[in-house]
């Protein structure tokens, strides 16, 4: 009995420390959840002020491919040179690479601003052209509508007229305080200029740093956990950089390839705000799910007002357009599948993005792929240890497990469903036997009561 002693009190130490973390983490969560609005808060105050590193990190992630690319042939062109150290040729290879993959994004993030905002400031231009055509438009069928004796037309009337009394009042508020407007605008853009310089400089370095920055946190990862969990810790990094690589790039192909398209098309049929609604569609085509409809509504809106012949063509294009991006473009250039079904997407694109915004749509089919994954590994180990069978599709027709022999039993035969026919007539049976048996005792309680 002494020599078991070492053991109990292990296990014991082992029960209790996990006691204290589970107590830990449910008092945390609790703690969470009673003050989400105070961690919210916090949390978007953490976001603003390291705005400008984050977005230079995803911007390094992003052009991250395009860096390897050139590095590996500049490493091939400075092979050949035997003067050149081989530190030397390491170094220049990674700064003219970075050099140039920093002068391909700003080269495309220059030209989509010189072709957009031209033609959202033309858009604009003819939006305010049109608008008092428009306004009189509204006005007689607001009029119209407010003497109609049709009920819902005078609600709504009613409606779009209170609507028109707080957008004057706003107005009309707003424009004591243009100058404050102003230099606040001002300030905001002064301010955005700064983070995004900010941000070019911090994906510069992220670059120049990336093998150092790994190094130190697989260092770190086997520091503080075990060899096994470490592993898993690494095989679920290796597979989340694969799954958002594939489809970030992904997403951007096929967005590029959408937004063309609508622009040829629109350009084609000689429908106004080719470039505007082209730009809008392939911009929040990167959103999943939701993205065709948030870039689809108000570009399809401004083209009604316009001309409600192209703007009916305009909604049908956008149908088929989505349709064929859902079915054909995405899957051919997006290779490899996240497994994800159709309904954890929308779930994944309604919670994150009510959550974290736009950010988090656009995030959310890879952090719910990884989720899945991290389960799925889980699940596969868990039933491996018992001995039971891993392939999903087995358990389909499976109504119980022999505890004995770990093998899958079907689902038990239920008794076959009467039909109504058959029901009723059981159950007239059963009340003429009741009724039968009632005389029966009846005439036999009379018999005995003349016999005696």
């Amino acid at each position: 009995m002494e020599e078991k002693r070492p053991e109990t009190n292990k296990t014991s130490s082992v029960v209790t420390r996990r006691t204290v973390i589970i107590f830990a983490v449910c008092i945390t969560v609790l703690l969470l959840i009673t003050q989400i609005d105070a961690v919210k808060s916090t949390i978007s105050h953490i976001g603003s002020i390291l705005s400008p590193i984050l977005i230079g990190v995803v911007l390094a992630y992003i052009i991250n491919p395009l860096c390897m690319f050139f590095e590996k042939r500049f490493k091939r062109l400075f092979a050949r040179s035997k003067k050149m150290r081989a530190k030397t040729r390491h170094r220049l290879s990674r700064g003219l690479s970075i050099l140039l993959s920093i002068l391909f994004l700003i080269a495309v993030i220059a030209l989509l601003i010189f072709l957009i905002i031209p033609e959202f400031l033309e858009s604009v231009r003819k939006l305010i052209e049109i608008a008092p055509s428009l306004v009189e438009k509204g006005s007689d069928w607001l009029s119209d509508s407010l003497e109609s004796d049709n009920t819902f037309g005078q609600n709504i009337g009613q409606a779009i007229q209170g609507i028109e009394k707080n957008i004057t009042d706003w107005v009309g508020g707003t424009l004591s305080s243009v100058i404050g407007g102003l230099i606040s605008g001002a300030t905001e853009i002064a301010m955005f200029v700064v983070d995004l310089l900010v941000s070019f400089v911090v994906c510069i370095y992220a670059l120049l740093e990336k093998n150092r920055f790994l190094g130190q946190i697989k260092k770190i990862i086997f520091a503080v956990f075990s060899s096994n969990r470490a592993n898993d810790i690494l095989a679920v990094a290796r597979y989340g950089n694969s799954v958002f690589g594939k489809f970030i790039i992904g997403k951007l192909i096929s967005s590029s390839i959408v937004g063309t398209i609508t622009f040829l098309f629109m350009t084609a049929v000689g429908m106004p705000y080719a470039l505007l609604s082209a730009g809008v569609i392939a911009v929040t085509n990167v959103i999943p799910f939701f993205g065709p409809f948030i870039g689809g509504i108000p570009t399809a809106f401004i083209i009604l007002l316009t001309d409600v012949e192209y703007g009916i063509i305009y909604i049908i294009f956008l149908l088929v357009l989505q349709q064929l991006e859902g079915n054909i473009i995405e899957p051919m250039i997006m290779e490899d599948r996240t497994g994800v079904s159709k309904f954890w997407i929308t779930f994944a694109v309604l919670f994150f993005g009510g959550v974290f915004g736009v950010g988090g749509m656009i995030f959310s089919v890879p952090i719910i792929a990884i989720i899945f994954y991290v389960i799925r590994i889980a699940v596969e180990r868990s039933l491996a240890r018992k001995g039971l069978v891993v392939n999903s599709m087995a358990y389909r027709t499976v109504g119980a497990v022999d505890p004995e022999s770990n093998e899958l039993l079907p689902i038990p035969e239920q008794a076959p469903h009467k039909k109504l026919r058959e029901t009723v007539r059981e159950w007239r049976d059963r009340i003429i036997k009741k009724n039968k048996s009632e005389t029966e005792n009846d005439e036999a309680s009379e018999e005995s009561n003349e016999k005696d």
